[in-house]
């Protein structure tokens, strides 16, 4: 039957006017229908109107409600599709419609001819608009990461779009490997690149740290600004490494607090007006970043919330900023700037601006209102692609007023009460009008919305809070007082609290209090280029006061109020733990405050730990799937946990318990990993094939944990046999173990890996891969293709295919400069760092507090694996295992091992042999100075091993000779392994290019 156009509208209208406003929803399939025909008829009596040269929106002044509903029906990103396709058929019906010429259907147009028409009908509700806010993004298309400081410039964060319950980010800094979920990642410290790979599979690559430069910037939002452009003339932060160095004007430098992980890096803001140039003292000589002349780019005017934040920590504005061009001095005003305003994940623009360089643009008076929900602004030159850009988060005619402009610290523990009001001068609205802080609150989640669309915001007010340092590491912010283990204090800790800049013109003391006694009181640091409120107190000199003591208090004294900010105590926080019910207990519990505990199971070690919150009576609850998963291990930590993701605990750290005795009935989950815990239970047999070599991996790493706890004994070394069995297989599957360098270095040493011989790259696609997530691994299998960095004529890379060009292109990005050096046939230009000599020996008689503050600099500046810096860093990680590699470099087969080196370098191999002599330490003054010998031994082994896998059979004989003498060394120094097996791979590659030239 035919359906009369007309007769249908009309019937829509006076049905739809009669039911009201679209519900929000599904559809059922029959008015699905019903609206997919009244579009097609819309879009025809629109052609009809514009054939005979009348306007096109009679058609929805006629049948208003039939626009509404059709409108609706699209869903926003649907909407220019559905337009399309039914603007396609009607024209296959009838042809003669577009002889007229008739322009194409524009869905704006029809999104704001339907809010038009509901206001007409008096429907307050607002139809989703084509390419509007909180509607799905475009299916397939995540926008790319960004880096930005986090909350109150406490730690760096890297933004991660999409919701949370869309999936796992995949993570790997510099060849480690996380998983995060949105919003954002908290930086565990300065890396080079992060690369994220989200749910949909696509990877984004994101500069973080040049060690060239060794400075990041921050616009006034928090936002980083584009490493590759100049810095605008602005006041900004600057993060860095080293002091900072400017020409031009005084940049007025404020001292901030540094992020959280980035020790030995500062945070300043700095007025850069005046100011030409600027560098941080630990960049490349004469490296200087420029500041731009001229209008930079940004917002101006406007209004923030301060008490208001996005989900990540963007401001909120609630009047909406004016856009500034960038203008460069004497930049000619034809040179136009174009604006795109336009939702995150979203390819359509809401609206587009031009305007000359330096101009001032309202970006908002085209874009559908009300303005709530972020925003991204695509900022280019007419005619190029490359643009910036930049985010808003708006909340248009939200006001806020607290009850204190600044919550202070409690004198009970915690933050002084507070309450926000909020009020909406618009159709955006909160979900609560007033918003109630108790003590120990800091932010309460709020949703914004305006009838249709709505986001997740956090309320804050300004606050103090405390923090402590630990050898030159701050930890956390915290706002309950600290507990501090009193041996911590004799290195070089430090307290810093928050106060707002008022409550500091009389100085706060810091005091000492035993038994309701003051023993000693301190007065904060003179750092005159600080933030004023910002009070930095060094504990050093509470060491001897409290060795003596069980327990004592810190209290802050300030405007007549004694606040208890720490708690210091000379005794673990718990003795044991026991089970006890459906939970577990601990005995022996010191702590009075906050408590948390991360729990680890030891036959699961691949498992993410639980983290759960310790009650007053020391009671850790568990859920019921823990309860039968074998021993676990408790690592327990005063306060609230640190945000980055908990590597594997240290054993011997006093407040890391272990329940051995623990029931093991279940395993977590199904497939592989549950028998390969089955198996560590020691109730089957190890699971062989390719997808159990990932936890043999882990298992080989952590295996004298794994013993210690009650696993398998052999476990480990049956681990190590199965992953040589597999060969280059398992190099590629260690990308699903998750391990660092370090750990992934100690396998390779003690099962016979490190010596695998490699011939051909097989898969150049599957090993550039392998670089994201198991670096060292993907060195070797990369080995044969290593002579073509050498700069020989016999290697041209030019006969390489384009995959194995690529691949290479990883190797310098891993080792840095030092091994192109090495590779190019140069002197090793750091040969000596790591070298255990008279240096070393003069700093094992200093105080533990010297040793660090003399390698406290190694890895400020992350760099490649043979660069100086990480070198220093594996040393000094060596040095301090040093009790526990005496006892296996007194060994008199230690030193047997060492010879047997010697000989065989010195027997061919010069060059090699040259670089294994400069790793000895000298003369010995006794045989308490055996692990001087450790580095070369180290070094000794890895160079046997790349000997065998060059194909040395003699090498490959020695090298299982030596293997029971490195498993350990490798054990306990991971980093220093991961150091040497790298060097010795381009040392070999290096003399193997020499030899054949």
């Amino acid at each position: 039957m035919l359906v009369d156009p007309t007769q249908l509208l009309d019937d829509c209208e006076r049905a739809w006017r009669e039911a009201g406003e679209p519900s929000a929803g599904a559809v059922e399939p029959v008015a699905a229908v019903r609206r997919a025909l009244v579009l097609e008829a819309l879009v025809a009596y629109r052609l009809l109107a514009d054939h005979s040269d009348l306007p096109r929106d009679t058609v929805f002044a006629r049948w208003p409600a039939c626009a509404v509903h059709s409108v609706a029906l699209a869903d926003g990103p649907e909407l220019p599709r559905l337009v399309a396709e039914a603007r396609a058929r009607v024209l296959a019906a009838r042809p003669d419609l577009g002889s007229h010429g008739a322009a194409p259907e524009s869905a704006d147009e029809w999104s704001r001819a339907a809010q038009e028409a509901a206001r007409s009908l008096g429907w307050t509700s607002r139809v989703p608009t084509a390419a509007d806010g909180s509607v799905t993004p475009s299916p397939g298309r995540t926008s790319a990461p960004e880096v930005r400081l986090g909350p109150g410039a406490g730690s760096v964060l890297l933004t991660l779009p999409g919701a949370p319950d869309a999936g796992d980010w995949q993570l790997s800094a510099d060849g480690e490997v996380f998983a995060a979920l949105p919003p954002y990642w908290v930086l565990p410290g300065p890396v080079r690149r992060v690369e994220a790979t989200d749910p949909t599979g696509t990877t984004h690559v994101s500069a973080i740290v040049d060690p060239d430069d060794a400075l990041l910037a921050f616009g006034a939002d928090g936002h980083r600004i584009p490493p590759d452009e100049p810095l605008p003339a602005a006041e900004i932060c600057l993060l860095h490494a080293g002091t900072l160095q400017t020409e031009g004007a005084d940049p007025g430098i404020v001292e901030l607090p540094t992020p959280y992980g980035w020790n030995g890096w500062t945070l300043s803001r700095v007025s850069l007006t005046g100011v030409t140039r600027v560098r941080a003292a630990a960049a490349v000589p004469g490296n200087w970043l420029d500041v731009a002349a001229g209008r930079p780019l940004g917002w101006e005017g406007g209004a923030m919330l301060p008490w208001i934040a996005g989900d990540d920590g963007a401001p909120v504005w609630h009047r909406p900023p004016a856009l500034r061009l960038p203008r460069r001095a004497g930049e000619p005003d034809a040179r136009l700037w174009q604006a795109e305003v336009r939702r995150p994940g979203h390819e359509e623009p809401l609206a587009r601006q031009t305007g000359a360089p330096g101009a001032l643009l309202d970006l908002w008076k085209d874009v559908p209102r009300p303005l709530l929900g972020p925003y991204e602004i695509l900022v280019h030159r007419v005619g190029s692609r490359r643009s910036r850009r930049l985010a808003a988060f708006l909340a248009e005619g939200i006001t806020a007023e607290p009850t204190a402009e600044w919550r202070l610290l409690a004198s009970h523990g915690g933050l002084a009460p507070a309450r926000l009001t909020l009020g909406a001068g618009g159709p955006v609205t909160a979900s609560e009008r007033v918003v109630a802080f108790s003590p120990y609150e800091i932010t309460k989640g709020l949703v914004l919305g305006d009838g249709i669309r709505q986001f997740a915001v956090e309320a804050c007010i300004p606050h103090s809070e405390v923090r402590l340092e630990l050898g030159g590491h701050p930890l956390t912010w915290s706002i309950r007082p600290l507990d501090i283990d009193a041996a911590d204090l004799a290195g070089e800790s430090a307290l810093t609290v928050r106060l707002p800049d008022q409550a500091v013109a009389v100085t706060p003391l810091l005091a000492l209090v035993v038994e309701g006694a003051t023993l000693l009181t301190l007065r904060p640091e003179r750092r005159t280029r600080t933030r004023r409120g910002d009070l930095r107190y060094s504990l050093a000199a509470l060491a001897d006061t409290v060795r003596d003591c069980v327990k004592a208090e810190i209290r802050l004294l300030v405007a007549g109020e004694s606040i208890h900010v720490a708690t210091v105590r000379t005794q673990p926080i718990a003795e044991d733990v026991v089970p006890d019910g459906g939970g577990l207990l601990l005995r022996g519990l010191r702590h009075p405050g906050e408590l948390t505990a991360r729990l680890y199971a030891a036959f699961a070690p691949w498992e993410q730990p639980l983290t759960a919150t310790v009650d007053q009576g020391g009671r850790i609850p568990l859920p019921s799937a823990w309860r039968s998963l074998g021993p676990l291990i408790v690592h327990l930590n005063a306060g609230v946990p640190t945000p980055t993701t908990p590597a594997w605990p240290r054993l011997r750290d006093r407040d890391t318990l272990v329940l051995r005795r623990s029931p093991f009935t279940s395993a977590v989950g199904h497939g592989t990993g549950a028998r390969v815990s089955e198996y560590l239970a020691g109730l089957g047999t190890l699971p062989r094939g390719a997808d159990a070599l990932p936890y043999q991996w882990i298992v080989a790493a952590r295996g004298r944990d794994l013993q210690a706890c009650g696993a398998k004994e052999a476990a480990p070394a049956e681990c190590r046999s199965a992953l040589v069995e597999a060969g280059p297989t398992a190099l590629t599957e260690a990308a699903d173990s998750a391990l660092r360098s370090g750990e992934l270095a100690s396998v390779l040493a003690g099962s016979g890996l490190a010596a695998l011989r490699i011939r051909e790259v097989a898969n150049p696609a599957a090993v550039r891969h392998l670089w994201r997530q198991a670096p060292l691994c993907a060195l070797l299998l990369a080995a044969p293709l290593l002579p073509y960095l050498s700069g020989d004529p016999a290697y041209d890379v030019g006969e390489l295919y384009p995959a194995e060009a690529e691949l290479l292109g990883e190797v310098g990005q891993f080792l840095g400069d030092a091994a192109m050096a090495v590779l190019a046939g140069q002197a090793d230009p750091s040969g000596t760092v790591g070298r255990f000599d008279a240096q070393a020996r003069a700093l094992d008689q200093l105080p533990e507090l010297h040793q660090r503050a003399l390698w406290r600099s190694a890895r400020v500046v992350p760099r490649g694996l043979l660069d100086p810096d990480t070198r220093a860093d594996a040393a000094w990680q060596a040095f301090r295992a040093r009790k526990e590699l005496q006892y296996h470099a007194t060994r008199e087969e230690f030193r047997d091992g060492l010879d047997a080196v010697a000989i065989f370098l010195d027997d061919g191999h010069p060059d090699l042999a040259q670089a294994f002599r400069g790793r000895d330490p000298g003369r010995l003054h006794g045989s308490g100075e055996a692990w001087m010998r450790i580095p070369q031994l180290s070094l000794g082994c890895a160079l046997i091993a790349r000997l065998a896998a060059a194909g040395d059979a003699r090498a490959a004989g020695l090298e299982r000779g030596l293997r029971h003498l490195w498993t350990p060394v490798a054990s306990h120094a991971p980093d220093l392994t991961a150091v040497d097996i790298a060097l010795a791979e381009c040392l070999v590659t290096a003399e193997s290019v020499h030899s054949t030239g």
